[in-house]
């Protein structure tokens, strides 16, 4: 049987009281949306076979090779919170010190909160990625799929965290508060929000239920009322034939009623996600919007408890109505 990071982590978590998961063994504990590269942990970092390689049937046999040595394990990451720890091959400690407040029991390891990790990850990931974990933080989830009614946190507990925090990572974080907004469900939402902002193209309303003219068209991933636009990703979820009926009927209910959906799919957001930033352009444009005579980059607003921007001016047409879940 396979040891996994959370056998690991249990284990030395029981053993040393000092012990606390931390980095990036907590965000995986966790389940946060990390890089692809750092989504797993593994005992051994021996690499997978390519499943689509075909053997050459003119190659020369290739000699026996010399025994491998045993590959190192991927290091799991922990603290000893303010204590000295050997690091090793297995287990690569850190001498930070963390509040008590901040550390918590999940699946039988003692761990950084959920908050307190994000803080740490600023070590470790960039600010795109770290403005990914911050919004799949503070979203405001869906009961009916995730039994539970509240954020993991609040744009005042991010701003919090960061006021009381003196790493080196301080100034990056603040750079993702700007940046972070309550409404993306998922990291390639934001990734596209984030290129959208950077592309001068106007910042779009986020997972808002739109009723226009009495009519409900539930909830795009992004919209433009201004301008009658909306977008939706389609991600793996959106495959089954059910999901594709349904979002036939709901784009042509959009545009029954004047709507212009754009959907996106993971093709759209490679290299800079600059084909989706084409094709919304192109239809933003068709639709009167006109980009700002002077550019000097995005307008960020500070964040409120709501996730709306600070002082933003209402683009939303008379005809429409919008309420927050």
């Amino acid at each position: 049987m396979d040891v996994t990071e959370v056998d690991a982590l249990r284990a030395v978590t029981r053993n040393d009281p000092m012990a606390v998961a931390r980095g990036l063994s907590a965000a995986r504990l966790w389940g946060m949306p990390l890089p692809f590269t750092k989504q797993t942990w593994s005992a051994s970092r021996t690499p997978e076979p390519d499943p689509w390689a075909e053997p050459d049937p003119w190659a020369e046999p290739a000699p026996t090779p010399e025994p491998a040595p045993e590959p190192d394990p991927d290091p799991v990451h922990l603290t000893a919170n303010g204590y000295r720890r050997q690091s090793n091959k297995l287990l690569t400690w850190n001498r930070q010190r963390i509040r008590s407040e901040d550390i918590v029991t999940h699946r039988g390891v003692r761990v950084t909160s959920r908050v307190r990790t994000w803080i740490d990850l600023a070590q470790e990931l960039t600010l795109d990625e770290l403005v990914e974990i911050a919004d799949h933080l503070v979203r405001q989830p869906r009961p009916e799929y995730e039994g539970r009614f509240d954020p993991y946190a609040t744009p005042a507990d991010l701003r919090d965290a960061v006021r009381q925090y003196r790493g080196s990572g301080r100034p990056m974080l603040r750079k993702v508060l700007d940046l972070t907004r309550v409404g993306s469900d998922s990291p390639m939402e934001t990734r596209l929000r984030l290129a959208i902002i950077r592309g001068g193209l106007p910042e779009p309303v986020l997972n808002q239920r739109l009723v226009v003219e009495g009519n409900d068209l539930y909830e795009p991933d992004m919209c433009w009322p201004e301008w009658k636009v909306c977008l939706e990703h389609d991600g793996a979820g959106h495959r089954t034939k059910k999901q594709q009926n349904l979002d036939i009927q709901r784009r042509e209910k959009r545009e029954a009623l004047g709507w212009i959906e754009v959907q996106t799919v993971a093709a759209d957001l490679r290299n800079g996600c600059e084909r989706a930033l084409r094709r919304l352009r192109d239809v933003l444009t068709r639709r009167g919007w006109h980009p700002p005579l002077a550019v000097s980059g995005p307008v960020i607003r500070p964040l409120t408890e709501s996730g709306a921007r600070a002082n933003a001016p209402s683009s939303e047409p008379a005809s429409a109505e919008r309420s927050i879940r």
